[in-house]
């Protein structure tokens, strides 16, 4: 895939640590939690960047609860103001990141954001479950022509094939999309990881998988069904006040969980049918070869009796034997010694 390989040259696994809120608008958190997440084996670290005003309506309390525009209530808006990043502070958070030999990146959520994505020099973008019918968003997106990552969670298929299309069409080259179920944390019963398979088959893309439960079960069950891309929320630690914290991994379980990732990529393999060099030891001395069963004279036509089938596998396999049946040995061969090509003209 263009992405990975660009991207993230000759890493055949992806483990991005989601910061996203968990900084609580303070940069020197942010740059903790970025050293930490490069510690822990992050490839990536993904932020979140919006404008609050352009979040939410003041009325959103009274829409949800109403259906109708009451008083306004900047509390959601309020909320998110607290978590706004400057853009000399994400320039801080991408040199610290390459530096780390990470990638930063982050999901917008308007289009002035991108704007400022792009001053900071991001190499791809990733698209919230929340934004896939955001038409407006996925079109100015798409114009940047960088590779794209999309969550797929609260999204029905006829979304996510509107939302792949309009992305191609107008100037994305890579499209990842991402199983997700959107509930923090995900109750491992309502997991739906077979859900991978189904995008797969539909829109014919490379999935991963946005974990939102506690532990790397599910993760481990994805990476049987092909994905190579991981996402897991992050923090300091576990009494660290945060947005995410029930969902979210520290340091030592991030590494944790990459490994038990990266272990069941080993256990499922290449997926080659011969079998691998550790076992060739074991096939020379497992397997068998052709003997002589009696002591065979010089001149003679070989024939079944003359032969038996012995370990260990260094000589002729036994399923050449019909092609050596009927020639003429040009020396002896002795009882139980290996029957080798050069004793026949």
């Amino acid at each position: 895939m263009l992405f990975s390989r660009d991207i993230f040259p000759g890493k055949d696994l992806i483990f991005i640590a989601e910061i996203g809120l968990n900084h609580n608008g303070n940069i020197d958190t942010a740059k903790k939690m970025v050293e930490e997440a490069g510690r822990a084996g992050a490839d990536a670290v993904k932020f979140q960047t919006f404008i609050p005003e352009k979040m939410n309506s003041v009325f959103t309390g009274s829409l949800i609860k109403y259906g109708i525009e009451k008083e306004p209530d900047t509390k959601e808006v309020d909320f998110f103001k607290q978590f706004v990043l400057k853009k000399s502070e994400y320039n801080e958070l991408m040199f610290l990141a390459s530096k780390l030999n990470m990638e930063f990146f982050s999901s917008p959520f308007d289009n002035d954001s991108v704007n400022l994505l792009e001053q900071l020099g991001v190499k791809f973008y990733k698209i919230a479950s929340s934004e896939v019918t955001n038409h407006i968003l996925l079109k100015r997106i798409a114009k940047t022509e960088k590779p794209v990552i999309m969550s797929t969670g609260i999204s029905t298929k006829d979304e996510i094939s509107m939302a792949v299309d309009i992305l191609k069409t107008n100037g994305t080259p890579d499209i990842i999309l991402m199983h997700c179920v959107s509930l923090y944390p995900l109750p491992l019963e309502h997991a739906n990881i077979n859900r991978i398979i189904s995008l797969k088959k539909l829109f014919e893309l490379e999935v991963g998988y946005s974990d939102h439960t506690r532990d790397s079960k599910t993760s481990e069950i994805a990476a049987v069904l092909g994905a190579r891309i991981f996402e897991k929320h992050f923090t300091l630690n576990r009494e660290m006040e945060c947005p995410d914290r029930e969902l979210s991994l520290t340091p030592e379980e991030f590494s944790s969980y990459t490994s038990s990732v990266r272990l069941i990529k080993k256990i499922l393999g290449s997926s080659q049918i011969n079998f691998s060099d550790p076992e060739k030891e074991v096939a020379r001395l497992a397997r068998k070869s052709l003997f002589a069963k009696r002591t065979i004279p010089k001149g003679k036509a070989l024939s079944p009796d003359d032969v038996i089938s012995k370990r260990p596998g260094i000589g002729i396999p036994v399923y050449y034997l019909d092609s050596i049946i009927g020639k003429r040995t040009n020396s002896e061969i002795k009882e139980d010694h290996l029957i080798r090509m050069e004793y026949f003209d």
